[in-house]
C-alpha cells in the first residue's frame, strides 16, 4: 500500500510539471518572436497640410498641398474655413489644392486651409492663409450712376461712381483725393465733393480750366496710387431756384419797344413753374395780367443753352411753347438772355432771387437808385434816371406804403427835363414776390409792375400804353449826405442809345478825384464811340464831376464833347451808378463802374483767361441784333504775341434772322493799357471778323464796344470759370 501511495505521487509531480510547461509557451512563443529573426509591429498613419504662401490678396490663388504616411492612400478633401471646397466668403479650393481668396476680405481676414484623408476621415491638418486687401492700382474707372456708362465728363451737380482695379478688375480699397485735397473736401474750394466710396459730385459751376484730379491711393501700400482728369461741364442743375427775369428790346414788325419782366422756379432738372411775368406791349391774344406761365429749359456743357414759355399756362408742363429764348450762364445766381424768334428782338438777364422770405412790402425800404430807358411814342426814345424813397409802412386798410420823395432827370428824344421832383407814390408787394407802384410827378404818372431780386434790388416795366420804360433799381449803399470822394479812382463808363444818326455807344474810362467840397476833376480820360457805325477815339482828356448840394447823390459829369448826370449806388472803393447823357441830339443810358485790378495792381493778359459768358446789344442798320454765347480766352502769358480767343459760340438774333451755334475764334491785344482798355476780334467760321473796344472793369467783368461799321453794339464779357 506504501508503495502504491508514493506512484501515485510520482505520477502526480508529472502532470504538475507538464501543465507549468503548457502556461509558459505563449510567453516563450513571444519572446521568441522578438529575438534575432523577428518582425515589427505596424506604425501609426500621419498627415501635415501647407500652403506656398502664408498671405495672398483677394482673388488671388495660392497652392496648398498635404503629405500622408503610413496610410495606403495619399488622397485628400479640402475645406477652407471649415466649408467643403470652400465659399465666396472664405474663398474656393479645388481638388489638387489650389486655393483662390475670395472677391472681399472675410470678417477675420485669417482663413483656416483644412486637408482631410479620404482613407481615414478622422486624420486632419491645417493652415493659415491671411487674405490681404489688393494694392496695385491698375485703372481708375468712373461711371455715370444714370447710364452706367464709363465716362470722365460729369455736368453740374451730377455724380461718377469711381473705383480703383487692378488688372483682373479688382476692386482695391483706396483712400480718394480731388485736386490733391483729401476727403472731407471743403465746398468752399469749388471742385465738388467726393466720399470715401469714391463718388464724386460736380460743383455747379465747373473749376478753374474746367478739369479736375481725382487720385486714388491704396490704403495698404500708400505709393500705390492712380489718378484720372474729370472734365467738369454745365449743367440744367446749375440753374435751381427762385429766379426774377427782364428783356427789353424791339418787335420786328414795328420796331417799336418792347419788354418783358418776370419771375419762375427752375427745378435742377429743366422745368420751368409758378412763372408769373408783365409783358408790354401785351401779346396778341392773352388779356390775363400778368401772364401765367411754365416751361422748360436746357443748359450744354458750355453753358449755352435754351428756355422757352407756355403763355399762358399753369400747367408744369409745357409741350407747346409761344416764346423761345437763349441764355447763358455765369453762375447759378445769374444768366444772360435773348429773345429767340423772329417776332421780336431782346435782351436781358435772368437773377437768382435768394431769400423769398423778403418778398413782402415791408421789406422794400430806404432810397432807391433806378435807371429806366424805353420809348416815349412809337419813335422817340426814352430815358429816365433818378431815385426814390420807400417807407416800407404798409397801410393798414389798404396794404399799400408810400413813396415819400425823389427825382428824376428824363432825356426824352434829346429834349432834357432835370431833377423832377416825385411828390408821391404807392406800392405793394405779393409774397410771389411781384409788386405794383406809382412814381407820382407835377407832369406825370408812372404806374409799374416790378418783380423784386432781393430786398436791395428789383425789375420794374411800365405798365401804361405810353410811355414804356423799362428797368432796375438799386437800393442806395450809403447814408447820405453823399460827396465827391464817393467817386474816386479808375472809373470805367458805358453808355448806349441813339444820336442824330441812329444808334450810337460809348465806352471810357477815367479817374476821378475829389478836389473840394461836392466837386472832383477828371484825369486821364479815354473815350471810344461808335456813332451808327462810324468810330472815333480820343485819350488823355479832362473834366469835372459834381454833386448836388442836397447829397442824395445826384451828380454831373462833364468831358470833352459829352455831358452826363449820374445817380449813386455805392461809393468807393466799389463805386457805382447809373449814367444817363445829356449831350445834345443824344439819347443815352448806362452804368459807371469803378475798376478793381487784380490785387490792386494792373491790368495784363493774364486777366483775359478762362471761360467767359458773351452778351451783345445794339442797333445795326435799322434793327436791333442780341447775341449771347460762351468765348474761351488763352492768358497769353508772354504778352508778346496777340492773345487768342480759342474757341467761343454764339447764338445770334439780327433783327429776326436766327443763327444758332456760329462758331468763332479770335485774337485780342495782349498788351493792356494803364486804363484797362484793349482791343478784340472775333471771326466766325468763314466769316468776315467782327471788332471791339475793350475796358476791363475786374478780371471777371469786361465791358465792350463793337467797331463794326454797320452799328453800335454794346457788350458784357463775365467769367464763368
Amino acid at each position: 500500500m506504501r508503495q502504491l501511495n508514493g506512484s501515485i505521487c510520482l505520477l502526480e509531480a508529472r502532470w504538475r510539471r507538464l501543465l507549468l510547461i503548457l502556461a509558459l509557451l505563449p510567453a516563450l512563443l513571444t519572446l521568441n518572436s522578438c529575438g534575432g529573426g523577428s518582425s515589427a509591429a505596424p506604425t501609426a498613419p500621419t498627415i501635415t497640410a501647407s500652403c506656398a504662401a502664408s498671405s495672398v490678396a483677394v482673388n488671388g490663388t495660392v497652392q496648398c498641398t498635404a503629405t500622408i504616411l503610413n496610410l495606403s492612400s495619399t488622397l485628400v478633401n479640402w475645406q477652407a474655413g471649415g466649408v467643403a471646397s470652400g465659399n465666396s466668403t472664405f474663398g474656393t479650393i479645388d481638388a489638387n489644392g489650389l486655393y483662390t481668396a475670395p472677391k472681399a476680405v472675410p470678417t477675420n481676414n485669417i482663413v483656416t486651409i483644412t486637408a482631410i484623408a479620404q482613407a481615414q476621415t478622422t486624420l486632419t491638418a491645417t493652415a493659415s492663409v491671411t487674405i490681404l486687401q489688393p494694392t496695385k492700382i491698375n485703372s481708375v474707372v468712373c461711371v455715370d450712376p444714370a447710364s452706367q456708362a464709363s465716362t470722365l465728363t460729369v455736368a453740374s451737380s451730377k455724380s461718377l461712381a469711381c473705383t480703383a482695379l487692378t488688372s483682373q478688375d479688382i476692386q482695391v480699397p483706396v483712400f480718394w483725393q480731388v485736386n490733391g485735397n483729401s476727403i472731407p473736401i471743403s465746398p468752399t474750394l469749388g471742385i465738388g465733393t467726393m466720399t470715401a466710396q469714391g463718388n464724386y459730385r460736380a460743383p455747379l459751376i465747373p473749376p478753374a480750366v474746367g478739369t479736375i484730379t481725382i487720385t486714388a491711393v491704396s490704403q495698404v501700400d500708400s505709393t500705390q496710387t492712380m489718378s484720372v482728369t474729370v472734365t467738369d461741364t454745365f449743367g440744367n442743375a446749375v440753374l435751381q431756384g427762385s429766379y426774377a427775369f427782364s428783356t427789353s428790346g424791339r418787335q420786328t414788325s414795328t420796331s417799336g419797344f418792347f419788354s418783358r419782366v418776370g419771375s419762375f422756379v427752375a427745378d435742377g432738372n429743366g422745368g420751368l413753374t409758378g412763372g408769373l411775368e408783365d409783358v408790354n406791349p401785351q401779346p396778341s391774344g392773352i388779356t390775363q395780367e400778368p401772364i401765367a406761365f411754365s416751361g422748360s429749359y436746357s443748359i450744354g456743357p458750355d453753358g449755352r443753352g435754351t428756355m422757352q414759355f407756355c403763355e399762358p399756362s399753369n400747367s408744369n408742363s409745357c409741350t407747346s411753347p409761344t416764346t423761345q429764348f437763349r441764355v447763358v450762364v455765369i453762375s447759378p445766381q445769374q444768366a444772360r438772355i435773348i429773345d429767340f424768334q423772329g417776332g421780336s428782338t431782346a435782351n436781358g438777364e435772368i437773377d437768382l432771387q435768394p431769400d423769398i422770405s423778403v418778398f413782402n412790402t415791408s421789406s422794400v425800404i430806404g432810397t432807391y437808385t433806378f435807371s429806366f430807358s424805353g420809348f416815349s411814342s412809337a419813335t422817340s426814345e426814352e430815358s429816365a434816371v433818378g431815385e426814390f424813397a420807400a417807407d416800407g409802412l404798409p397801410d393798414q386798410t389798404t396794404g399799400l406804403a408810400k413813396i415819400t420823395s425823389g427825382e428824376l432827370d428824363i432825356n426824352n428824344g434829346g429834349v432834357i427835363t432835370p431833377q423832377v421832383g416825385i411828390t408821391s407814390g404807392t406800392y405793394s408787394v405779393n409774397s410771389n414776390g411781384r409788386g405794383t407802384a406809382t412814381l407820382v410827378t407835377s407832369g406825370l404818372t408812372l404806374n409799374l409792375a416790378f418783380y423784386m431780386v432781393s430786398a436791395s434790388r428789383a425789375k420794374f416795366l411800365e405798365t401804361d400804353s405810353s410811355p414804356i420804360l423799362a428797368g432796375d433799381s438799386f437800393k442806395q449803399q450809403s447814408l447820405v449826405p453823399w460827396g465827391a470822394s464817393a467817386l474816386s479812382g479808375s472809373v470805367v463808363l458805358g453808355t448806349a442809345g441813339s444820336g442824330p444818326s441812329n444808334g450810337i455807344a460809348d465806352l471810357a474810362s477815367f479817374t476821378a478825384s475829389a478836389t473840394s467840397g461836392a466837386n472832383g476833376s477828371v484825369t486821364a480820360a479815354s473815350i471810344d464811340e461808335n456813332s451808327a457805325g462810324t468810330i472815333s477815339s480820343s485819350s488823355s482828356l479832362a473834366g469835372t464831376y459834381a454833386f448836388d448840394s442836397s447829397g442824395n447823390g445826384r451828380g454831373t459829369l462833364g468831358i470833352p464833347g459829352h455831358s452826363y448826370v449820374f445817380y449813386m449806388i455805392a461809393p468807393a472803393p466799389a463805386a457805382s451808378a447809373v449814367v444817363q447823357e445829356i449831350t445834345a441830339g443824344i439819347v443815352a443810358h448806362g452804368s459807371m463802374l469803378q475798376q478793381q485790378p487784380p490785387s490792386g495792381s494792373s491790368f495784363t493778359a493774364a486777366s483775359f483767361i478762362g471761360s467767359y459768358a458773351f452778351d451783345l446789344s445794339g442797333l445795326v442798320g435799322t434793327g436791333e441784333e442780341d447775341t449771347v454765347g460762351q468765348l474761351t480766352a488763352d492768358g497769353d502769358p508772354t504778352n508778346i504775341s496777340p492773345g487768342m480767343i480759342t474757341s467761343g459760340t454764339l447764338d445770334i438774333n439780327n433783327f429776326g434772322a436766327l443763327q444758332a451755334a456760329q462758331a468763332n475764334t479770335g485774337t485780342y491785344d495782349a498788351s493792356i493799357a494803364t486804363s484797362g482798355r484793349t482791343t478784340m476780334s472775333l471771326t466766325p467760321t468763314g466769316g468776315t471778323p467782327h471788332g471791339f473796344v475793350l475796358y476791363f472793369v475786374s478780371p471777371t467783368a469786361i465791358l465792350g464796344l463793337g467797331t463794326d461799321s454797320t452799328g453800335p453794339t454794346t457788350a458784357e464779357i463775365t467769367k464763368q470759370f
